[in-house]
């Protein structure tokens, strides 16, 4: 059971800190319970704040998880927006960066299933989710864009393919990180997070030509 805070504790936790043990028990609870069958109750006992401390943060469970979404999806998209600010080097080194960012970022605990609570909620709050679309998808294919159109500006562009290919990078990650998720109790593989990531960098970068080259290139174990 998670440790909980003593009142003077809960008193002398500044705000931030205090919604981020918010954020942590409400992840915990809905990655456990369900989003569904989860209450704010469940967060208050988890954490051991009290049920006004909760309330004056979060009105309603909704509101509570579209919160966690943003705080631990969109802050992420504002990092790799600030990298994307002040990198210099060429369009694949810039492009590996990102992607390998976007991988290790899947990888932090209690991320992915963070990601698929809101695969399997957001459709249900379309008004919310198209919010959230705009805030972390759209913002992640804007990058990708301008990194893809880095060394092919103006006429040399080609428009439709730099748009499909900033689409799909980010659903093969994701696709790959909520299968190695899915299947972790069944697979047989001892690839571990870091292999499987740099495969997948590999196989965006260089193409299933490139990750085969180099996986023959190497000797067998």
């Amino acid at each position: 059971m998670e440790p909980q805070l003593n009142a003077s504790q809960r008193r002398r936790l500044p705000p931030d800190e205090r919604r981020a043990h918010i954020f942590d028990a409400a992840l915990k609870v809905f990655s456990e319970v369900g989003y569904d069958r989860a209450t704010l109750s469940d967060v208050v006992d988890r954490i051991g704040v009290t049920k006004g401390c909760l309330y004056h943060h979060f009105e309603s469970k909704e509101q509570l998880f579209l919160a966690l979404l943003r705080d631990r999806v969109a802050a992420a998209v504002r990092d790799e927006e600030e990298v994307l600010t002040a990198a210099t080097g060429s369009r694949e080194q810039v492009l590996r960066s990102l992607v390998e960012r976007h991988w290790a970022h899947l990888q932090e605990p209690g991320q992915i299933e963070l990601t698929a609570l809101a695969i399997a909620e957001l459709p249900k709050i379309p008004d919310a989710g198209r919010d959230v679309f705009d805030e972390v998808v759209a913002r992640k294919r804007a990058m990708l864009r301008s990194v893809l159109e880095r060394e092919h500006p103006g006429a040399d562009a080609q428009p439709v393919e730099t748009e499909l290919a900033a689409t799909i990078i980010p659903w093969m990650i994701l696709g790959v990180a909520l299968g190695r998720h899915v299947c972790r109790g069944f697979e047989t593989s001892t690839l571990s997070a870091e292999q499987v990531g740099e495969a997948v960098t590999s196989l965006i970068l260089k193409g299933v030509g490139g990750v085969c080259a180099e996986a023959g290139a190497k000797p067998a174990p």
